[in-house]
């Protein structure tokens, strides 16, 4: 196992309650003897607490799963595990609009507002990333719609890095990068941490040829 197998593992790595769980065994023991790699799993599993706290605080909009449902409306004939997944997944989506629409009423002294920076990596519908690691070319259709839909997208940079993709107040990217959903894109923008929550403002989109 290298570093690169071993931070797509832990990125669903939860902290401690994780540590007994057979899948993390080879990777947490990776980074043991990898100090780079156990400085960011660190930085993950902060953000991790820093996102999990956040949404224990918020109630989400009382019509947004229903708004959810009517827009992607679940079809009969599904298995049960499937639609117990989607329903984890309306969850999600929720509780992560509610974030974001949170963050956007309030100025806190705990902003960090970073520079401007260049991230390269992959553009994340981050409702099923967050339920359940989805990604890449195989997501992309399904990415594309919930981007499309008003969902929150992300970008996963090439470090591992994932970063909640806003744009000026009271705009809107998705319009802009639903149709980049799961492919690498270089984005221009102002990075801010918000209560340990990793944002870019985006200014510039640049498709990765």
């Amino acid at each position: 196992m290298n570093a690169r197998e071993a931070k797509e593992i832990l990125l669903l790595y939860r902290g401690p309650v994780d540590d007994a769980d057979p899948q993390f065994r080879e990777a947490l023991a990776h980074v043991q003897r990898d100090p780079e790699l156990a400085k960011w799993l660190r930085e993950q599993t902060r953000c991790y607490d820093a996102i999990r706290a956040k949404l224990r605080e918020l109630e989400p909009p009382v019509d947004l799963s229903r708004k959810i449902i009517r827009t992607r409306p679940i079809p009969f004939g599904r298995k049960w595990n499937e639609i117990l997944k989607l329903a984890a997944a309306i969850i999600v989506s929720a509780s992560i609009t509610a974030l974001g629409f949170k963050l956007s009423e309030r100025k806190r002294h705990s902003i960090a507002q970073g520079h401007e920076i260049l991230v390269k990596g992959e553009v994340l519908d981050m409702t099923c990333y967050i339920a359940y690691n989805l990604s890449g070319p195989e997501h992309a259709s399904c990415a594309r719609d919930c981007i499309r839909n008003g969902l929150p997208v992300g970008i996963k940079a090439e470090d591992g890095k994932v970063y909640l993709l806003t744009g000026n107040a009271g705009k809107s990217v998705n319009a802009e990068l639903a149709d980049y959903a799961a492919k690498v894109v270089t984005i221009k923008g102002k990075e801010s941490i918000r209560d340990g929550f990793a944002q870019l403002q985006v200014e510039e989109i640049r498709k990765f040829y």
